[in-house]
Parts: structure tokens; sequence; C-alpha cells
């Protein structure tokens, strides 16, 4: 398929550089499965990301979805298409352009096809990985979020709307216990991936061997006992980054929400 795919280009007048990014480009995750994460950089106006027909020298599309993605230099066109063989490629679309002002935006990347000596100008959007400390502000802003969430988990699981609860609990997992857990591998000099990938391979045993317990099924009790290792969990991992960095937590706030959430579970 990336054959197919630099065949293509190679008979494209409008396309001047082929970039491959991703797991494949990085090396690392590769299975069976992975896509083919393709930037297609190009000049003038063309019908890549706007149709389907386009993709016939590549392969009998099965499905395809078209959107938009803001970059570091503008916002740009996708297409993720998944073809008949079940290979999934997501293709982005650069204007040339792009390049006279060169952005950070490659982590790892391989240069498939150049036809104009772009090169060096895509490699000067590669940027440098670095592992920023978390900051006091975040630190506290996610405390104080994740108490405040919880509450509307108390207050639904009260009402038996577990379905509803589950969804409230799927953001909590992701946007506040995630990036604490992230930083706590970060301070033990761990690498995550991201959105929790691979987190067998970086996650401190301690933590990830409790994870199932913070996802409940439909029943009741399940969602209650979820909640409650959830905030066990996300107290130990905060109380490790906040003697690390020596922040502060807000002792007397956290006590009075637990104290509400035994009141709503109870009441």
């Amino acid at each position: 398929m990336l054959k197919k795919i630099v065949t293509w280009a190679q008979h494209q007048n409008q396309v001047c550089a082929l970039v491959l990014e991703g797991s494949l480009a990085k090396k690392q995750d590769v299975d069976a499965l992975s896509d083919l994460d393709i930037n297609v950089w190009f000049t003038g106006e063309v019908p890549f990301g706007k149709t389907v027909e386009w993709l016939a020298e590549i392969g009998d599309v099965l499905i395809e979805n078209q959107l938009h993605m803001d970059t570091p230099a503008g916002e740009i066109a996708t297409q993720l298409v998944i073809f008949q063989n079940g290979i999934k490629v997501d293709f982005s679309f650069w204007p040339i352009t792009y390049l006279d002002n060169p952005f950070p935006y490659y982590e790892k990347m391989e240069i498939l096809l150049d036809k104009g000596a772009y090169t060096q100008q895509i490699k000067r959007c590669v940027r440098e990985k670095t592992k920023l400390a978390m900051e006091k502000a975040d630190f506290n802003r996610i405390v104080n979020e994740f108490w405040f969430e919880l509450h509307y988990v108390a207050k639904f699981l009260k009402r038996k709307e577990i379905w509803f609860v589950q969804d409230i609990q799927a953001g909590i997992r992701a946007n506040y216990l995630l990036p604490m857990l992230e930083e706590q591998a970060r301070i033990t000099e761990r690498n995550p991936s991201f959105s929790g990938r691979k987190m067998e391979t970086w996650l401190d045993p301690v933590y990830f061997n409790r994870l199932p317990s913070i996802f409940a099924d439909y029943s009741l009790e399940a969602n209650w006992q979820a909640m409650w290792e959830e905030i066990s969990i996300f107290e130990e991992v905060t109380d490790f980054i906040r003697k690390h960095y020596q922040f502060e937590l807000p002792t007397a706030k956290i006590e009075g929400m637990k104290h509400l959430l035994r009141g709503i579970q109870e009441g």
C-alpha cells in the first residue's frame, strides 16, 4: 500500500512531497493493525481530501471520513480512509507554502518523496521532545476540577443514571487522573505514551494493577466502588507529585468533598 501511494504521488504534478509520520515513522509499537499516516505536501488547487475519486489509483475504498485539523501552520484538510483490504491510511494535505515559515510539528518523520528539494525545510519542522515539569497552576486546576466533577458522579449515581455516570467518569479518567499518572511516570523517569497507550510499559505496577477496579460494570454498587477506588488512586498519585514538587493540597476542601460524597451515597 505504501508503494502504491508513492507511485500515485510520483504521477501527480501538484504533489511536491510525501512524508510518513506516526508509529511507522517512529518504528515504535508497530503491528499488523498500524495505520499509515501520510502527509501530502502540495501546490495549487487539488481534489485531495474533498472527494473519493482521487483514491481509485491507490485502492478500493471501504469507508472514509473527511475532517480538518488545526496545526501550528494553520488549518489543514485530512481524509481518513479504510480500504477494502482493511488497511487504514490517514492522509493530511499540507500547502507547500506552509514551509515558508517552518513550524514545530513532527516528533519523528520519514520523507518518502521529494520532488523539489524540500527535505531541509521539512526537517526544520521536527520538534524537540522536551519533558516539562508540571506547573503548580496546572496541578491546582486538575485537583480542583477532579473533586468538583465527582459531585456529578455521586449525584447521578444516587439517581441511578449509570449511563450518564460512566460518560462523566470517562472524562474524569482522561482529563484528570491520566495527566497525574503521566506526571508520576515522568518523575520516576518513565516515558508515557499519549492517551494512556501501552500503559503497562510505563505506569508504576502499584497503580497499573489497580486500574481494573476503577472500571465498573452496569450495577450501582460497582459504580460506587469504582468511584472510591478512583479517589484512592488519585489521592496517592497527587500526594506523590505534591511531595516531589513541594506543592500544597487543599486538604480541607478535599475532606469536605469526601464528606459530601459519602453523604450523598448514604443519604
